[in-house]
């Protein structure tokens, strides 16, 4: 669910993807780079931003034509079992993989898919689901409960795998009849129908592929239930799928006889090629064009909340962010607005809280306002502090606008409170390799999550126990450590929400990380384009997708 450098716009797209921060790590590109010094999100045309998982066109699609929607970066791994990657991997497979269940994108909880209903046990402990009669993957066969005992079996096996932490809450998974799949805990999990509702919870058939030739599979000839099927592909790029003959949600057929994913990392060249009639959709197109792409009535532009927020990680272990009034101090000289406006122009928000949306799935609490900009508080906490200012901290940044404006501000900023920055200029996986390494004093990063599941962003960023020294940052709070543990398994909304308040309260207190902004997701797309749509988490929905005459 998290990502280490992917969002801060990089002429060298594929550097951040080699890194992870962990085995959740991998996030797409928010932020579209370009020459002559403009970057991230192009918006456009007359529309306004759409909800998650809404359509944001009209009109009566035609039965059959291609899409041609490009990507920034080609798939790096179609495996759900060791893929960390949903910059595009993720986004593509969805068009041929489906899971038990879904996110409710209109709401809170989860919706049927494979499983057509499911039952949990008075002590939550067991959970029951059945299989939905009549579905058959692509290639003729039906789908049982064997195919789902296989797939997550598999997918959960590696230790690089997002969901690999269920084998520790698992106590076992069965198949006890074709129609039938159970799950036993060995503690009540609140997220796992989150867990499972993730890209990685993807399910395809048993004694189809070896080990030996399960990269051939995924990469090549994927088998799933969902809408399409990979029938075609030259790696790096470009990627068709084919309407899926034997789909069994009539009610959400295809309209599209097919999609041709092409990798386009050029942002200028995604945009021309909408503008010239030769693709459909682009994805993360420049932001220096978005006066004239408003101004073009044969394109539009869609933007919706993204769930990633930039950070600042801060080293605990090292002075003088060993001092918590420094590290707060720093977090409140920061205007976050002014980041906002020259590194994003204006295409996202100033983070309120270290929590990542949407708030239905994670309690994240905008409206608690943690991150206000006020220098005169933060030189009193520096003078509180008792460390003799001027001081000099290394500060460490990756490349691109929003990188720039980060550090210009940063800069700036802090100059007031008497801390000047030794700049560390790297590029992405490098700046990665240090935070993992904790050989840093404050670095970029950010955090995304790709599932529903509130626990992973909180007890990553808070708990050392749970992984990674808490976001390796050496912080170790017991009390915030306590409270993410007790959040995690709390499934009362009312009281996990006063919990989580409690978590981003302290966390902003701590200030081990410095939530800056967070970026929108931004499409470029032809006026004949319908039922577009795009989650939270940068997924879509590809059966709606389809084009006018």
């Amino acid at each position: 669910m998290t990502g280490g450098g992917v969002d801060r716009c990089r002429t060298d797209e594929s550097a951040g993807k080699s890194v992870r921060l962990e085995a959740v790590m991998g996030r797409r590109q928010v932020a579209a780079c370009f020459v002559a010094g403009a970057l991230l999100f192009a918006a456009g045309c007359s529309s306004s931003a759409s909800p998650p998982g809404g359509t944001t066109s009209s009109g009566k699609p035609i039965n059959g034509g291609n899409l041609t929607f490009e990507f920034f970066t080609a798939p790096l791994d179609l495996d759900p079992s060791t893929s960390q990657d949903n910059d595009t991997s993720m986004q593509m497979w969805l068009a041929w993989f489906q899971g038990l269940v879904q996110v409710n994108p209109k709401g809170p909880g989860f919706l049927p898919s494979l499983a057509d209903h499911w039952t949990i046990s008075s002590d939550k402990l067991v959970y029951t689901f059945h299989i939905r009669p009549g579905v058959k993957f692509s290639n003729g066969k039906s789908l049982t409960s064997a195919d789902v005992l296989y797939s997550l079996t598999r997918t959960e096996k590696p230790s690089i795998s997002l969901l690999n932490f269920l084998v520790a809450k698992t106590s076992s998974m069965s198949a006890p009849n074709p129609s039938t799949f159970v799950i036993k805990l060995k503690a009540p999990w609140p997220s796992l129908l989150a867990d499972l509702a993730s890209p990685n919870g993807a399910i395809y058939p048993a004694g189809t592929f070896t080990s030996a030739s399960a990269k051939s599979f995924f990469n090549t000839h994927p088998i799933g239930t969902g809408p399409f099927v990979l029938t075609s592909s030259v790696p790096n790029t470009s990627y068709v799928v084919t309407r899926n003959r034997y789909y069994w949600n009539k009610a959400d057929y295809p309209h599209l006889s097919s999609i041709t994913f092409q990798i386009v990392t050029d942002d200028t060249a995604r945009a021309t090629a909408v503008l010239g009639g030769r693709a459909d959709i682009a994805d993360s197109p420049p932001a220096n064009e978005v006066a004239s792409f408003k101004a073009n009535s044969n394109v539009r532009v869609v933007t919706t909340p993204y769930s990633i927020v930039e950070l600042l990680a801060l080293n605990t272990t090292k002075a003088p962010m060993t001092n918590i009034k420094v590290r707060e101090a720093i977090s409140l000289a920061l205007d976050r607005a002014a980041i906002v406006k020259s590194g994003l122009f204006g295409y996202g928000t100033p983070a309120t809280t270290f929590i990542v949306g949407p708030p239905k799935n994670t309690y994240q609490n905008t409206g608690l306002n943690l991150y206000p900009f006020d220098v005169a508080k933060a030189k009193l906490l520096m003078k509180q502090s008792g460390v003799s200012t001027p001081l000099t901290i290394p500060f460490e940044v990756s490349t691109g606008t929003a990188q720039d404006a980060i550090l210009n501000i940063a800069q700036a900023d802090l100059a007031q409170i008497g801390i000047h920055l030794q700049v560390i200029r790297k590029d992405s996986a490098s700046v990665d390799n240090d935070i993992i390494g904790m050989h840093y004093t404050v670095a970029t990063t950010f955090w995304g999550d790709v599932s529903g599941d509130p626990t992973q962003q909180v007890l990553f960023a808070n708990d050392p126990g749970y992984c990674c020294n808490a976001y390796f940052t050496g912080l170790h709070d017991t009390t915030l450590i306590s409270l993410s543990r007790q959040a995690s398994l709390t499934d009362n909304p009312a009281a996990a929400q006063a919990l989580y308040n409690k978590i981003q309260i302290l966390a902003a207190k701590d200030a081990h990380i410095i939530p800056l902004y967070n970026p929108e997701l931004i499409h470029l797309m032809s006026a004949r384009v319908t039922g577009f749509n795009v989650d939270s988490f940068g997924f879509y929905d590809w059966a709606q997708f389809g084009l006018r005459h």
